[in-house]
């Protein structure tokens, strides 16, 4: 689960995200006790909704336009209730999110509606020895126990702890021209805010012939003893169950101000936190200082999302600033006429984040090593595959589209392919992409960013030559040789106690008749370093086009061993 809220990279427009299905499933017991399809003519097949319904403010009567809402992701689940005359039919059965669709555990069959019946769903589940006795189907408040004995985490420094503290519920509202079933989801504990003093940093690009003006928030360091979920540079965020004794909950927070510690002591008695509504505090002002300072590559991206600059580490970071470091920006704005995300490139990364134009940004350290792509043999390039695919559902062909009509040069699209290749076909086992997702599983990423997927070769090009053309004419700014990025970033990155990223030299690949990005992919640390999806190698003349989009021609035989084989190490990258 993934809160939304409004910061230099993501939009303040409320966000809602609806989870459409046809849901399948009860447990084997309840089974029985439901009708079957056609022995019941009040019963029908459900499609499921769940959105959240956002949080209010304090002494507020309605929710604000920007409030704070959530995003389900990838891996969250929820618990379901069904009750049928006071009696529960159905008890905690949990639903997990795969793939856009929420699943149900194994051996389970149809769930029906019928208008004698009510529905609850909680987030986030929780196993049944916990739940056990925390529901009420004769109460109007069905999870008010639960409410009253949610345990929040006293230290709530990671995103994951955070989120698993923000319980909330709903009873389903039924919709029958669709037999939808919507489950409106309400924030049950109170949110503390507190809003710190903080730099924003004012530029201007030129783009497509028009100055654009931007922003980003300047890292700002923080005590390292806080149990606030620091969701950007100038705000923490800390849940709490004002039913429950507060005396294990924190009441300090540690910030800087320039380069002074500071501290602020709350008593929560005197805070007047209310459930379901959240509460800002204006640290000794929370006033936030206008600058201006165009971002740059070799610049540092941090966990909260705020940007250290360049020129603040001379020789290495803190022991805080590294640990709080993902990655070095190496691309800002728009080169050489192309600009990643809007007038060509990957739209589908424009689609998902459509405010992820400030830069691209390369991990400290490579994802894993010596990992294959694929331990089963792929019969076709995954391009081929999907083409000659018919079996996607409605969501799946839109993503598609949009791939489609992308250039094969970027990478987000490819990592998608991925992820559609998988869907549906059972027996794939690509262990990169698994490196990558337990990767981001331990270097969360902040709001506002696209998250961690592979390079495609356009990428990997700016990533060491500073441009992803125009790098084989011998004299000019990018030529090859000069590896004008690469010897940019990686002393970045060493200065952040990361893994450097490493390349032969460009007389052996000549002398192998490779071109510099084949040379790149295929030699790093004398080893392979992989790219989208292998191993389809890239040069710097454009694929024949087929369809309206890139192609990427199939792999060789012997690039499929390679694939097969491993290609190490893996290293990833961002979009902001």
């Amino acid at each position: 689960m993934k809160q939304h809220h409004s910061i230099f990279l993501l939009s303040a427009a409320s966000l809602a995200c609806t989870l459409i299905l046809m849901l399948a499933a009860c447990t084997p017991d309840a089974l029985d006790e439901l009708p079957s399809a056609g022995t019941d003519s009040d019963a029908h097949p459900l499609t499921i909704t769940v959105s959240d319904g956002g949080m209010y403010a304090t002494g507020q009567t309605r929710a604000q336009e920007h409030g704070y809402q959530t995003v389900f992701t990838e891996g969250d689940r929820i618990g379901l209730y069904v009750v049928n005359n006071g009696t529960l039919d159905v008890e905690n059965l949990c639903l997990t999110l795969r793939s856009g669709k929420w699943t149900l555990p194994d051996g389970v069959s149809q769930l029906f509606y019928s208008t004698h019946k009510s529905y609850y769903a909680y987030y986030p589940y929780r196993d049944d020895g916990y739940m056990d006795g925390k529901v009420s189907p004769d109460n109007q408040d069905f999870f008010e126990s639960a409410v009253d004995a949610w345990e929040v985490n006293t230290d709530q420094s990671t995103y994951a702890k955070y989120t698993a503290s923000d319980l909330m519920t709903a009873r389903g509202e039924y919709y029958g021209i669709k037999y939808t079933l919507s489950f409106e989801m309400k924030h049950r504990m109170s949110l503390l805010i507190l809003q710190v003093p903080a730099t924003k940093y004012n530029y201007t690009e030129m783009i497509d012939g028009q100055e654009i003006s931007k922003s980003y928030y300047r890292y700002t360091k923080r005590g390292d003893n806080n149990a606030f979920w620091q969701e950007n540079p100038y705000t923490a965020r800390l849940l709490v169950n004002t039913k429950t004794d507060k005396q294990s909950m924190p009441t300090n927070y540690e910030y800087f101000v320039s380069g002074t510690k500071e501290a602020y002591s709350f008593s929560y008695s005197d805070l007047n936190l209310q459930p379901g509504r959240y509460t800002v505090i204006a640290v000794n002002g929370g006033a936030v200082t206008e600058e201006t300072r165009a971002l740059m590559e070799g610049d540092f991206y941090m966990k909260d999302g705020g940007i250290l600059p360049q020129e603040d580490v001379q020789s290495r970071m803190s022991g805080e600033e590294s640990k709080n470091c993902l990655g070095v920006v190496f691309w800002v704005g728009e080169k050489e006429g192309i600009h990643w995300t809007k007038t060509t490139g990957d739209y589908l990364l424009t689609h998902d984040h459509p405010t992820c134009t400030h830069g691209i940004v390369v991990a400290l350290t490579d994802a894993a090593s010596d990992v294959a792509w694929a331990t089963n043999p792929v019969d076709k390039a995954l391009w081929d595959w999907a083409y000659a695919f018919d079996g996607f559902t409605d969501n799946e062909k839109s993503i598609w589209k949009i791939i489609f009509y992308s250039n094969s040069s970027y990478g987000y699209i490819q990592s998608a392919l991925f992820g559609l290749y998988s869907a549906h076909n059972a027996d794939a086992a690509f262990p990169a992409c698994e490196a990558v997702k337990a990767y981001a599983g331990i270097h969360p990423t902040p709001e506002g960013c696209s998250g961690w997927f592979f390079p495609g070769w356009y990428e990997l090009a700016t990533m060491c030559f500073g441009a992803p053309k125009n790098y084989a004419t011998p004299g000019g700014e990018y030529y090859f040789m000069k590896l004008v990025m690469f010897n940019k970033i990686n002393p970045q990155i060493e200065k952040a106690d990361g893994a450097k990223l490493g390349v032969v030299t460009a007389l052996r690949a000549r002398r192998r008749g490779l071109s510099p990005t084949q040379h790149l992919i295929m030699h790093s640390d004398s080893k392979p370093r992989s790219t989208m999806f292998a191993p389809c190698w890239p040069s710097e003349a454009q694929p024949p086009r087929r369809k309206g989009t890139d192609y990427l021609p199939p792999p060789s035989i012997r690039e499929r061993r390679r694939t097969r084989r491993g290609m190490a190490p893996i290293h990833i990258q961002l979009t902001f």
